[in-house]
């Protein structure tokens, strides 16, 4: 065993140890996973123990942040709500401040004479003074992903606790921040009736330069006015990943309003979210992928690259938000796969922020650092869950492996951004490639999925055949709430046999389990008693799928050949 394995199964016993949900059921990967188990338990470490993680006191009260910045906080929230028992005050803090006509600040700063200059850069309506919390706020003019992303964070409150008292409060903001998306001129198209924005790397935030900075300060110039400013002469595209965010939280809204019972804002957000995919889907995919942006307004003539055949960060976040068909999520995981066998760049890993990368630089950023064509687990952890939903297990399980090689280089902490040739970058909260990579694990690899709020209705599909791992005992439970769901996996290949035994806060279970390649099933029980069962097959994956299963323990066995 090497030295470095032994230090994470201690790590995962400390881990396992650490306050991180309510009651006597914590989130962890247990007997039978091994390295899996050991990794899960070094990213539950780190994100517990990132220095991002604090309390701060705003407003009044105290606020559990993971990251200053909301945007990077919400996508944090995507793991923190299955181990932090507080995921909601910060992001209430920052809908709090929701503005009269609709929009959500960045991010927090201290009142300091650097980021005051800011404050002399925006309209007034990006920014705002709280000089008793001695704190600004601001809104980069150029994002225009924060009121989607809002609305994330709430699901993800709402899924953690099931408060519908909670969720009523503020849903009428989260309505108001998508329609402000939705109408603002500088935020949507008239022409695509799509969310747009000036042309940014994706979805980060600044914009080309028409020269390098250095020019651009002696031109008399402010650099960040030209990287982060927008007004109604901006050129402005259309991003796949604004649209792809902006569906998902209409459909999210959807699902909120029927938990409160109102099914005509449900069926609403239902047809603005259909409507927002078609027109998504028939824009900006290019056959193989989504093209980087399509114009609103004409590319400015100082950007060199092809916006069309740029492949760039948004794509996996696109299947995981549900936006393309199946075949086209498919296409998408199979670029990336390609990019790697042809060790594009002479990189170490295909999980680029664009690629190709813009030369000879982006606003000063040269080709393979930050964003442009650098690196990032970001972009690995979102593709490996869509490889695992999509029928690349395979895939999904190798990415997985490379992220702990990643882990185990670094002494237990894995960075997030990284040059081509594997030299760590800086830039982004280490947290937020963590968190997605942790979620991977969870709802992939592990295949736990809520349909709904407090594990009420589950989507469970075990994938630890493509692992390699024959026993698996996992529990996913929320943190503010405790709801949990556990099942123990047994995989015998001498008898042909897989038994699933599981239990938990569920008043409904749709079980899927993956069958070995080139085989199928013979026989089938729950509980001891024969049952019928359906098919599927996701690309060459077969799966044995029984809905519909009531709440309380179950046990599962199947027979194949």
């Amino acid at each position: 065993m090497k030295p470095l394995y032994k230090i994470l199964l201690v790590v995962a016993w400390v881990a396992g140890s650490l306050p991180t949900c309510l009651g006597q059921q914590p989130t962890q990967f247990g007997k039978g996973t091994d390295e899996y188990g050991a990794f899960f338990n070094s990213l539950k470490e780190q994100l517990i123990h990132t220095q991002y993680r604090k309390t701060v006191y705003f407003g009044g009260k105290e606020r559990k942040q993971f990251v200053q910045w909301i945007r990077d906080h919400v996508h944090v929230m995507k793991a923190m709500k299955y181990l932090e028992p507080d995921i909601s005050s910060f992001w209430q803090f920052f809908i709090e401040q929701q503005t009269s006509e609709g929009l959500y600040f960045d991010y927090y700063y201290p009142m300091v004479a650097r980021e005051n200059h800011r404050l002399n850069l925006f309209e007034k309506r990006y920014w705002k003074v709280f000089a008793r919390d001695t704190i600004q706020m601001h809104r980069l003019p150029v994002e225009a992903d924060l009121e989607y992303l809002m609305v994330e964070g709430g699901h993800y409150i709402w899924q953690a606790t099931g408060d519908t008292a909670y969720l009523r409060t503020w849903i009428p903001r989260l309505e108001k921040g998508i329609r402000y998306s939705m109408t603002d001129p500088l935020r949507w198209s008239k022409k695509h009736q799509l969310v747009k924005r000036g042309y940014t790397l994706d979805t980060w935030d600044f914009m080309q330069l028409p020269t390098s900075r250095a020019e651009y300060v002696k031109q008399g110039k402010d650099v960040q006015t030209g990287i982060f400013n927008i007004d109604e002469n901006t050129p402005m595209g259309i991003m796949h990943g604004d649209n792809s965010g902006t569906y998902a939280a209409c459909r999210q809204l959807a699902q909120l309003y029927t938990s409160l019972g109102n099914s005509a804002k449900a069926r609403y957000w239902t047809e603005q979210a259909n409507g927002l995919r078609k027109r998504t889907n028939d824009l900006c995919w290019n056959g193989t992928y989504y093209a980087h942006f399509v114009p609103d307004d004409p590319v400015p003539s100082y950007l060199k690259m092809d916006q069309k055949t740029t492949l760039s960060l948004s794509n996996p976040y696109d299947i995981n938000r549900g936006l393309p068909t199946d075949a086209m999520a498919q296409s998408i995981i199979r670029t990336y796969q390609n990019l790697k066998g042809k060790n594009v760049e002479n990189s170490f890993a295909e999980w680029f922020g664009v690629y190709p990368p813009v030369e000879p630089s982006y606003a000063d950023y040269l080709p393979g650092s930050y964003m442009n064509g650098g690196v990032n687990t970001i972009v690995g952890g979102e593709l490996a869950k869509a490889a695992f939903q999509h029928g690349f297990e395979e895939y999904g399980v190798d990415i997985l492996q490379r992220m702990m090689q990643l882990n185990e280089k670094h002494g237990g902490k894995l960075p997030v951004s990284y040059k081509p040739d594997g030299t760590v970058d800086e830039g982004i909260p280490d947290n937020w490639g963590q968190a997605a990579i942790l979620s991977a694990m969870i709802e992939g690899l592990a295949g736990v999925v809520d349909l709904g709020h407090s594990f009420e209705q589950v989507e469970l599909t075990p994938r630890w055949l493509a692992a390699g791992k024959n026993e698996a005992d996992i529990t996913v439970a929320y943190g503010p709430s405790g709801k949990y769901v556990h099942y123990k996996y047994l995989h015998d290949p001498k008898r042909k046999t897989i038994n699933v035994s599981l239990q938990g806060a569920s008043k409904t279970y749709n079980f899927r389990q993956l069958l070995p390649a080139g085989k199928r099933l013979t026989h089938l029980t729950v509980d001891g008693k024969a049952s019928t069962s359906t098919l599927e097959k996701v690309r060459g994956s077969l799966y044995v799928k029984v809905n519909n299963l009531p709440g309380g323990e179950h046990r599962i066995e199947m027979h194949y050949k």
